[in-house]
C-alpha cells in the first residue's frame, strides 16, 4: 500500500511541477511583451492558452529561438520578461548561428540551382541574376542570426563578468 501511495504522489507532482513552473503574472508579462511587439497573445489573463503558444511560435521564428511554442528561459529572456543565465544566452547564441546558416546556406544552393538550370538553357544573365538572389537572401539571412548571436553573446558576457541579471536590452 505504501509502494502503491508513494507511487500515486510521484506520479501527480510529475504532472503537477510544470504546470506551476511558470506563475501567471511571468505569463501574463509575457502576454503583454507579446502584445507590445504586435504579436496577438489573446487576453492578458496569465493563462498560456493556444492563443498565446501561437504568439509565441511566431515570435521566436520571427526573432531565430528554437519554435517550440513555449515560453522558455530564452524566449522570456528575448521578451525581457526573465532574464536567462550566461550559459543559457551563450547556447543561443550557436542556435543563432546554426539556424541563419542553414536557412541561408539553403537559399544559396536554390539560387545555385536556379543558375544552372538557367544557364544549361543559354540564359546567363538570368542565371547569373538567380545566383545572385539566392546569394544575396543567404547573406541577409546569415547576417541576422549572426547579429542574434553576437547580441546574446554579449549579455552572456556581461552576465558573466559582473553578475548582473537585469533585463534591459
Amino acid at each position: 500500500m505504501r509502494n502503491i501511495l508513494a507511487s500515486l504522489v510521484l506520479g501527480l507532482s510529475l504532472c503537477v511541477v510544470p504546470v506551476l513552473a511558470q506563475s501567471h503574472d511571468t505569463i501574463r508579462d509575457a502576454q503583454q511583451a507579446l502584445k507590445d511587439k504586435g504579436y496577438d497573445p489573446g487576453p492578458i489573463d496569465g493563462i498560456n492558452g493556444p492563443l498565446t503558444r501561437a504568439a509565441v511560435r511566431n515570435y521566436q521564428q520571427k526573432e531565430n529561438i528554437d519554435v517550440d511554442g513555449r515560453l522558455g528561459p530564452k524566449t522570456l529572456d528575448n521578451l525581457g520578461v526573465k532574464h536567462a543565465g550566461a550559459g543559457t544566452e551563450f547556447n543561443e547564441a550557436g542556435e543563432n548561428v546554426k539556424h541563419s546558416y542553414g536557412t541561408g546556406a539553403k537559399d544559396m544552393g536554390q539560387g545555385t540551382k536556379e543558375a544552372g538550370s538557367e544557364l544549361k538553357h543559354g540564359e546567363v544573365v538570368d542565371g547569373a541574376k538567380d545566383f545572385g538572389k539566392g546569394v544575396g537572401h543567404g547573406v541577409a539571412k546569415m547576417a541576422v542570426g549572426t547579429g542574434h548571436a553576437v547580441k546574446n553573446v554579449a549579455k552572456g558576457s556581461k552576465t558573466a563578468v559582473t553578475g548582473d541579471t537585469s533585463t534591459h536590452h
